[in-house]
C-alpha cells in the first residue's frame, strides 16, 4: 500500500501578501474617517435641531443625559458623551511653570492628566474651606483631562422642556444652555477644543520621573 504523496507547497508571494494588507489598512482608515466625519455631522445636526426644537416645543430627543457638578456654589453641568469617569479623593502632583488655572497632574491608571480648575476662567470666587476631593474625566473617545468639583457629582436626565433655548451668558466661556434649575450646560465640544487646556508634552512628561509617586492636595484645596 502507498501512502498519498503530498503536493508540495508552492513558494509565499510576499509581495502579494503585502498588497493585500496595505489595501486593507487603507480601506479600514477610510471607514474610520468616514465614521469621524459622520459623528462631527451628527453633532452639529444634533446641536441645531435641539435649540429649534425646544424653542417650538417639539424634539425628536426627549432627554439629556447630564453629569452635575458644582464650582463656586453654582450647578454646571456636561454631556455625559463628555465625561469618561469621575474620580473621589482626586489627588494632584503641582508642577512649576503652569496656567493659574491648571493645578497639576492626576495619575489615572498610569496616565498622567492635567488637572483644572475651572473657577479661574469662569471667574467665580473659590470659597473658603472647600475640600475639591472630587474631578470629573473629561475626554471623548479616551481621557483627556480633568476638572474639579466642589461636591460629589450627579448625574441626571433632563427632559427637554427643562432646558430652554440657549442664550449668551456674560461672563459664562463655553456656555451651551441654561436648565430651569439654573444649571449652566457648558458645551463639552468646546471645552475639549479649548487651547487653554492643552498644556506642553513636556510639562507632563517632566513630572514622570520626579514626582509620579508623591501626590499632593490640590492647591485650591488649602
Amino acid at each position: 500500500m502507498k501512502t498519498p504523496s503530498r503536493p508540495a507547497a508552492r513558494p509565499l508571494d510576499w509581495t502579494a501578501v503585502r498588497s493585500r494588507m496595505a489595501a486593507a489598512i487603507e480601506q479600514t482608515e477610510a471607514l474610520l474617517e468616514a465614521a469621524q466625519q459622520d459623528s462631527e455631522a451628527q453633532y452639529v445636526q444634533r446641536s441645531t435641531r435641539m435649540a429649534v426644537d425646544v424653542s417650538g416645543g417639539q424634539s425628536e430627543e426627549q432627554a439629556v443625559d447630564l453629569v452635575i457638578f458644582v464650582l463656586g456654589d453654582r450647578q454646571f453641568a456636561l454631556e455625559i458623551r463628555f465625561v469618561c469617569e469621575i474620580v473621589s479623593r482626586a489627588r494632584v502632583s503641582p508642577l512649576p511653570g503652569m496656567p493659574p488655572h491648571a493645578c497639576g497632574v492626576y495619575d489615572l491608571r498610569g496616565q498622567l492628566l492635567p488637572v483644572f480648575d475651572l473657577r479661574g476662567p469662569l471667574d467665580l470666587p473659590q470659597l473658603a474651606g472647600i475640600a475639591n476631593d472630587w474631578a470629573i474625566v473629561c475626554g471623548r473617545q479616551r481621557p483627556e483631562f480633568l476638572i474639579l468639583s466642589e461636591a460629589a457629582p450627579e448625574i441626571s436626565t433632563l427632559p427637554l422642556e427643562e432646558i430652554p433655548a440657549a442664550e449668551p451668558a456674560a461672563g459664562i466661556a463655553w456656555h451651551w444652555a441654561t436648565t430651569k434649575a439654573g444649571a449652566v450646560i457648558l458645551d463639552g465640544r468646546l471645552l475639549l477644543e479649548d487651547r487653554r487646556f492643552f498644556l506642553d508634552d513636556g510639562q507632563t512628561t517632566a513630572s514622570d520621573e520626579t514626582e509620579r509617586t508623591e501626590f499632593h492636595e490640590s492647591p485650591t484645596s488649602k
